[in-house]
């Protein structure tokens, strides 16, 4: 996997490209539908199967106040990306200036300096000033300008064509089942693990406080199972999403994740967990000791639903 900047192009200059266009947030199914069929084209003609990301989210810089919470961060991103068997990803800035051309002139800057072989995009992608550009144009621009172009159609579940807005609805319920199905793949959250107030660990399972960044979408308040990925390994994790009420509300949401068997400390370190189930909501308790059952509780019924996933997961292969 290489990954380029605008200015570092160069190094595929000479080399005939097949484009995947769009924001790719989540890479979930409809995406991995659409960048099959491009790496798959790709290897058909000997070209390099290539990804343009523009970053930071378009949105972000048109409309910042109405910009949905991203599902994943750019590096989680680009990890999928090449599970889905992508050669290049070029991470193209985007800011007023770009998003001011018009749709030919957004065409011409992505190919006139690339062998450009190719373009695939989903049935609702659109480009250039004010969104004007649309697929049926992207292959006019392709016939004129010598490139092949690819419209895939929507990939429905039950009904409902799949996009990052039905996935991120899915989470903000907590219907961890859902999203799942939606993304292909459990849903995750990364972040940082930063110091906490280490009440956790006077109540006899320490926590880690993991600080998400600020334009990712945050599950619904509530206790789930997970999966952590740290320092290299997994551990079964029972994650807190909320304002601990128990201990007077906190003014801000807080991620605490419980990792069952591991040992040390890991502050300022990056977290990634996997979210397997959503368990119950966030509720306040009488006692310290209340909430001390309760967790057991959780915990139990976390080493469970584990098993049982372990346990599809050896069958299925």
């Amino acid at each position: 996997m290489n990954v380029f900047g605008e200015t570092e192009k160069i190094a595929v200059q000479d080399k005939h490209l097949v484009v995947a266009l769009g924001n790719f947030d989540g890479v979930h199914r409809a995406h991995q539908r659409l960048l099959r069929e491009m790496t798959a084209y790709a290897q058909k003609i000997g070209a390099l199967s290539t990804v343009f990301l523009f970053h930071p989210h378009p949105q972000q810089v048109l409309n910042p106040n109405k910009c949905p919470k991203l599902l994943l961060d750019t590096n989680k991103k680009i990890e999928l990306l090449e599970q889905q068997g992508v050669d290049v990803i070029f991470t193209i800035p985007f800011d007023v200036k770009f998003a001011s051309l018009a749709p030919e002139e957004f065409v011409d800057k992505i190919a006139s300096e690339l062998k450009v072989a190719g373009v695939f995009v989903g049935y609702d992608y659109r480009f250039g000033c004010a969104a004007q550009g649309t697929p049926e144009l992207l292959k006019e621009l392709g016939e004129k300008k010598g490139f092949y172009v690819e419209v895939i159609p929507p990939v429905v579940f039950k009904e409902t064509p799949i996009s990052s807005t039905l996935i991120r609805k899915a989470l903000s319920a907590g219907s961890i089942s859902r999203a799942k199905e939606l993304l292909g793949y459990w849903p995750v959250l990364k972040g940082e693990i930063i110091t906490g107030e280490k009440r956790g660990r006077k109540l006899g399972f320490p926590t880690a406080n993991i600080r998400i960044p600020g334009e990712l979408l945050v599950p619904q308040n509530g206790v789930y199972v997970g999966e952590a990925l740290l320092q290299k390994k997994h551990y079964l994790t029972v994650l807190n999403i909320g304002v601990h009420p128990t201990f007077g509300s906190s003014s801000q949401e807080l991620i605490e994740a419980h990792l069952l068997d591991f040992q040390g400390d890991a502050y300022h370190e990056e977290i990634e967990i996997k979210l397997l189930k959503w368990l119950r909501e966030e509720r306040k308790f009488k006692s310290a000791h209340d909430l001390i059952k309760q967790i057991r509780n959780d915990i139990k019924a976390a080493e469970k639903i584990y098993g049982e996933i372990e346990e599809h997961r050896l069958y299925t292969g």
